[in-house]
């Protein structure tokens, strides 16, 4: 259990409360099961700075915010540009400051492709990126592109919904074109579609469904070859 009595209650009602009362229907988050083991590893982890992209209801984020407020140390920054969804991004930060947690949080109110290389610029490296953006390949793919210059050696990305096409095929450039090893966090693999043959595809594909996560083993550089042929 997930020491978060506001988390809780979101995730077992599946409504997001808001302070005018005006509480909304919780839409996309991940699972109570991902956030267990999301809690768990961070709690074993003990990371410095978390970056995670997309917040949406902050489910994601007060799972993160209290396993860093369990270790007594941490950092979240949070990116999501809230397009026409306001309502959404203001009920995540009312319910993570009613959780406590506002301190160790900050929201940048920005699409990722145009944040990501802002917190490159400042040298910034985080120990532990959540990806859960937009699930398109181009996005998918920026966002690790971006999350891989962040990561020092050791640091952990993880993909929500890795069963998605297009962040299926980010994992995929992920592990045939860089050094990282898969993580065994105990979640199970899901491969359930909208229809049979939807789930048989998937089956067949290896694109299942659950969060996966995935440790950096080697710092890449493009080798000298790779810039002669400029």
């Amino acid at each position: 259990m997930i020491p978060n009595q506001i988390l809780n209650t979101i995730l077992t009602e599946r409504m997001v409360p808001r302070d005018n009362g005006d509480d909304i229907k919780l839409t996309s988050s991940i699972s109570l099961v991902e956030c267990e083991a999301l809690y768990a590893f961070l709690r074993e982890r003990k990371p410095e700075l978390v970056l995670e992209i997309g917040m949406a209801h902050g489910v994601s984020s007060q799972t993160i915010l209290t396993a860093l407020k369990e270790n007594e140390k941490g950092q979240l920054i949070s990116l999501d540009p809230y397009h026409q969804w306001e309502s959404a991004r203001l009920a995540a930060l009312d319910n993570i400051k009613k959780a406590g947690l506002a301190s160790r949080h900050r929201h940048i109110h920005a699409g990722s492709e145009m944040a990501l290389p802002k917190l490159c610029a400042e040298g910034m490296q985080a120990e532990f990126v959540h990806i859960d953006g937009h699930h398109g390949f181009d996005h998918a793919f920026v966002d690790w592109f971006y999350a891989d210059l962040l990561l020092p050696v050791g640091g952990v990305v993880a993909f929500d919904d890795s069963g998605w096409r297009g962040v299926h095929k980010t994992i995929r450039y992920l592990l045939t074109h860089r050094k990282y090893r898969e993580l065994d966090v105990g979640l199970k693999r899901t491969y359930s579609g909208k229809t049979f043959l939807h789930t048989m595809v998937k089956r067949i594909e290896g694109r299942f469904g659950t969060t996966r996560y995935f440790e950096k083993v080697e710092q890449w550089a493009a080798p000298y070859d790779f810039y002669k042929s400029f």
